[in-house]
């Protein structure tokens, strides 16, 4: 399973952005449903067996503005606040938040807090190892996180992201888009802010614009891993139509692989990924990857496979020094050439200088990876000075890929002595680019007489990179097999760095065989 869920997430170019739900919050820190939490203070409020019904009967009685558990919220909590101001039960607690109270904040909200703090501090201990890979999450395997819970275990467990409570943080505050949570209904760190009541969901509908724009945002930039929630949740539902409202039916097509929805497998269900449609007036709908699992550990896992390049975190910190740095244009303090990787980064000022590769710098060579080297031989785009990646670039790329790499590109017309080492990797015949097994094999090969054009007519990328070893020097052009490599990373962006290990290897080896045959 979670080889199958890695496959679908290395299709997408950026990090998954993570929607959470209650059920995350049940199955790690033993919180109640909306239902239990409402039943537990329907209890609290009034001396009756079935307050919880009775406040149930009485709200479907009324106009519910915005579902049944709003409405219910709204009675039980006009009960329980005359109950908390007049109750010896709560004298100490009105002495202890006196000052919230005296803000205006209903007692109602500021008790939800209490019992979720507490509750946040104290992870369940069956669900240990599922937690410890959640954690792991929090540098390189996602963006950040939206969710409508109140409790802090999420902040708790990636305590290196930034909060943002409620929408009026998200209207007032400068988003960078990674290594930060959204915590759209509020939080029991500001009692203050949780949307729970009718009114509460009114005020959020009316102000929703903003939030509604930020989120079809990440559902465009990123794929989407709903977790936590029932597929029939009406948050979602609410969410998916404003998204749906805004898009066409061939953006919808679009997005389409980027949605995930995570359920748990209940009884004896299989554990199954498939596809989940979810249909809105109007004649449109959209469909989601819906992937059903006994336990998330080979989520997490597939997560922690599919890793970015860089520390979300400190990408993040980078972000925000370039967003003040622009917003005052008024650099100060120090200037200093940091790693990606220092976890100290946020000690210093940092400048950015964005130019032409003109200005790149001979240091900067020394900085360039394989990939980027493999990406400029098919796209011929980055206009790299070919002396400078031959002596300060390849040299120690070659070191650390088994002097193996594209040269041809940055040798065709270098004049000057050779570093030893790149002229080890020239290749002087075609064979010399594949293993001795390749050339043992490929006599015995059907697809000996085949060319570029007409493997790729009948076979996926991955096959025609098997294959490619195979075709006789003469039937590969040169250029048909550029067109083919330009396609396939356009198709596959991660291919170079990520994914299955054979498209990987037979990917690069195709790059060294176009850069022979076009630059030797």
């Amino acid at each position: 399973m979670k080889a199958a869920i890695l496959k679908r997430l290395i299709k997408n170019d950026h990090q998954p952005l993570l929607f959470v739900g209650s059920g995350l919050s049940i199955r790690y820190i033993g919180l109640e449903n909306w239902e239990g939490l409402l039943r537990r203070f329907a209890n609290q409020a009034t001396d009756n067996a079935l307050a919880y019904e009775m406040y149930v009967q009485a709200a479907k009685s009324m106009e519910c503005k915005e579902g049944l558990f709003p409405k219910v919220a709204e009675l039980i909590e006009h009960d329980f606040n005359k109950k908390w101001f007049t109750s010896a039960e709560y004298e100490a607690n009105r002495k202890l938040h006196a000052d919230l109270v005296k803000e205006g904040i209903s007692p109602f909200k500021i008790e939800i807090a209490s019992s979720m703090k507490e509750k946040s501090q104290n992870p369940l201990a069956a669900y240990a190892t599922e937690i410890e890979l959640f954690k792991k999450l929090e540098k390189r395997s996602i963006s950040g996180v939206v969710t409508t819970n109140y409790d802090s275990f999420i902040e708790d467990c990636f305590p290196s992201y930034t909060p943002y409570i409620g929408q009026e943080e998200l209207f007032f505050s400068p988003l960078h888009g990674i290594s930060e949570i959204y915590k759209i209904h509020g939080c029991c760190t500001k009692p203050g802010t949780i949307v729970i009541n009718e009114t509460d969901y009114v005020d959020f509908s009316d102000t929703n614009a903003y939030l509604a724009a930020k989120l079809l945002t990440f559902f465009i930039e990123h794929p989407i891993i709903f977790l936590g929630y029932s597929i029939s949740d009406t948050n979602i539902e609410r969410i998916l139509k404003s998204i749906v409202r805004c898009l066409s039916k061939e953006n919808l097509e679009k997005i389409k692989e980027r949605l995930f929805f995570i359920v748990r497998a209940k009884g004896e269900e299989a554990e199954e990924i498939s596809t989940y449609t979810k249909a809105f007036e109007g004649g449109k709908s959209i469909d989601m990857t819906k992937i059903r699992l006994k336990t998330y550990e080979p989520l997490y896992q597939a997560m922690l496979e599919n890793q970015a390049k860089y520390n979300a975190p400190v990408l993040r910190r980078l972000k925000q020094d370039i967003y003040e740095l622009v917003l005052t244009n008024k650099p100060s303090g120090k200037i200093r050439t940091v790693n990606l990787e220092d976890e100290k980064l946020e000690d210093v000022e940092i400048v950015v200088g964005v130019g032409v590769l003109a200005e790149f710098g001979k240091t900067g060579y020394g900085g360039l990876t394989a990939e980027e080297i493999y990406k400029d031989v098919v796209f011929n785009d980055r206009d790299f000075n070919a002396v400078d990646v031959v002596n300060l670039a390849l040299p120690t790329l070659l070191a650390h890929n088994s002097n193996n790499l594209p040269v041809h590109k940055y040798l065709n017309g270098y004049q000057g002595q050779v570093p030893e080492r790149v002229g080890q990797a020239k290749k002087n015949k075609f064979d010399d680019l594949l293993s001795s097994t390749a050339i043992k094999n490929r006599a015995k090969s059907k697809f000996r007489d085949e060319t570029i054009g007409s493997l790729r007519k009948n076979h996926p990328a991955w096959k025609c990179l098997q294959e490619l070893p195979n075709l006789k020097q003469e039937n590969i052009d040169a250029d048909e097999l550029g067109d083919f490599l330009r396609q396939t990373l356009k198709d596959h962006p991660q291919s170079l760095s990520k994914g299955d290990t054979g498209f990987k290897t037979g990917l690069k080896r195709a790059i060294r065989i176009y850069d022979w045959l076009k630059y030797h």
